[in-house]
């Protein structure tokens, strides 16, 4: 059964639908693609070398000067030629060449990638007994711009490479399901893993065609599932995307055993939806050709739990001192705009669904619960709404004028911090929900509870207010299951971005 060619679109968009691929480009590609990587991150690394040094030799002796002398030992610069060679070596340990991988996974990779050049070059210079000639400060300050250079220097330098037709990679998604359109999406939303989806293969004869997610464009159906191996042929695609998770596993495997043979890699989507995904190590015996999937309980270790904790004791406190000027500023206004005490209390369900006072700025007038009753009797459409989001979109008669601007840009949880310090919360976690909600979230409690609440977490970065009661439980569930420290540092960034362009904030 033939279903048509690709819909070729514009250029601009990241995932472009084509037809057919030379073979010509594709050996371009092969050959430049590592090369201009190696390039880049040499070029960061310069920039970072560079940047080190004007930073030793002029910035730090004005600000620190009995610290630091303006002359920068003579050697330093020849004795540490070496250290790109072992930055880019490093890169290439963490697969950093070979791998496309999505932008944060791939700024952990480089995190892991720096600091393990660092150390490495750090006991090389005190094997080699010529620590004394070399400004470790400048190393370190090398160090420090290297884990921002390199992520940035590679993301718009992938982009470059991209319409350059360098990083490119042409796959098939067998499969035009949801889980297909998932995967599609998921490509669309990671545009520097650069892979395009020539098309999909699927043996719903009702399906014709996928639309792509950010334009006008559609992605055909080119075939079905027993016409694979002619299909891929006739493209010369090197992966294949197996997204048919509903297929029966024997006939799963055969379809992927036939496909081997002919591409360079196969990625396979099971049907495992909503197991952990962070910390999944796979086993497996030769003699019985089976695979085991160790999940880790990342929550239950009492080393990650300390891990945690210091991160939420360093960060928390350094971020309390920052903001006392603040809080000071924000406790005045809201006395001077309305009568009332400056700070909330209210109880919340913390770790192991014990309740603790959280510690909130006003936002409302006194007797809000009274003034929202009345409001709500005499307003069918802010009824349903508070009921399918427990929160008021469009007008909430409660917030003062102070409040609506301390809700606007996240300002009211600041007091928070304090709970932080205190233990009962954590810098990322689930939302702290209220008493009254604990009917409502059923079954997710349990892996909801193992965690500390948070003062943002994964429901504040995907859509915040603007995600239903459910959806939020979802989230929080998923991110117990899947915590990691680096995971923490991630939301809390994209917390930073939410925050400034006020997304789903009232």
């Amino acid at each position: 059964m033939s279903r048509g060619p690709a819909v070729k679109h514009s250029d601009s968009v990241p995932l472009q639908c084509q037809s057919t691929i030379s073979n010509t480009l594709s050996v371009t590609r092969s050959i430049l693609a590592i090369p201009s990587l190696i390039v880049l991150d040499g070029l960061a690394i310069a920039i970072s070398l560079l940047m080190a040094y004007i930073t030793r030799i002029y910035a730090l002796p004005k600000l620190l000067p009995s610290h630091f002398k303006p002359e920068l030992l003579t050697d330093t610069i020849q004795n540490i030629w070496w250290l790109p060679l072992v930055l880019v070596a490093c890169m290439a340990y963490e697969d950093l060449y070979q791998k496309r991988l999505p932008f944060w996974r791939e700024v952990e990779k480089t995190l892991k990638a720096c600091t393990l050049a660092l150390i490495f070059s750090i006991s090389l210079l005190y094997l080699a007994k010529i620590s004394g000639e070399i400004s470790r400060t400048l190393i370190m300050i090398t160090w420090l711009l290297t884990i921002i250079l390199i992520p940035l220097l590679r993301y718009y330098g992938k982009l470059l490479l991209i319409k350059l037709n360098i990083w490119n990679k042409s796959v098939f998604i067998l499969g035009a399901g949801k889980t297909g359109e998932l995967i599609l999406k998921a490509f669309t939303r990671e545009r520097i893993m650069g892979y395009e989806i020539v098309g999909f293969l699927d043996d719903n004869e009702k399906l014709s065609e996928i639309k792509h997610p950010l334009s006008d464009c559609v992605i055909p159906i080119l075939g079905t599932f027993e016409e694979a191996e002619r299909i891929i042929s006739s493209y010369k695609v090197s992966e294949v995307i197996v997204a048919a998770p509903g297929m029966p596993a024997k006939q799963l495997v055969e379809l992927t055993n036939r496909l081997q043979p002919m591409v360079s890699n196969i990625m396979l989507v099971p049907d495992l939806f909503g197991l952990s995904m962070n910390g999944i190590e796979v086993e497996y015996f030769f003699d019985e050709q089976t695979l085991l999937l160790n999940i880790k309980n990342q929550l239950k270790s009492s080393s990650n739990r300390f891990i945690k904790r210091s991160f939420d004791i360093v960060i928390g406190s350094f971020a309390l001192m920052l903001c006392i000027p603040i809080l000071i500023l924000l406790a005045f206004a809201i006395k001077i705009n309305s009568s009332g005490p400056a700070l909330f209390t209210q109880e919340r369900l913390g770790q192991q669904g014990e309740i603790f006072t959280c510690y909130k700025f006003r936002t409302m007038y006194t007797g809000g619960d009274k003034i929202l009753k009345s409001f709500l009797r005499s307003n069918d459409k802010a009824k349903k709404e508070w009921e399918t989001f427990n929160k008021l979109k469009e007008y909430d008669p409660r917030l003062t004028k102070v409040g609506m601007w301390l809700r606007r840009f996240s300002l009211d949880e600041l007091p928070q911090l304090t709970n932080v310090i205190l233990g009962d919360m954590s810098l990322v976690g689930p939302r702290p929900y209220l008493p009254r909600e604990r009917k409502r979230m059923l079954n997710w409690a349990h892996d909801i509870h193992i965690a500390k609440p948070g003062i943002t977490g994964l429901w504040q970065v995907s859509g915040r207010n603007e995600v239903e009661f459910e959806g939020r439980l979802k989230l929080d569930t998923w991110y117990v299951r899947n915590w990691s420290l680096w995971l923490d540092i991630i939301l809390l960034l994209k917390t930073l971005r939410v925050v400034l362009k006020r997304e789903g904030a009232y």
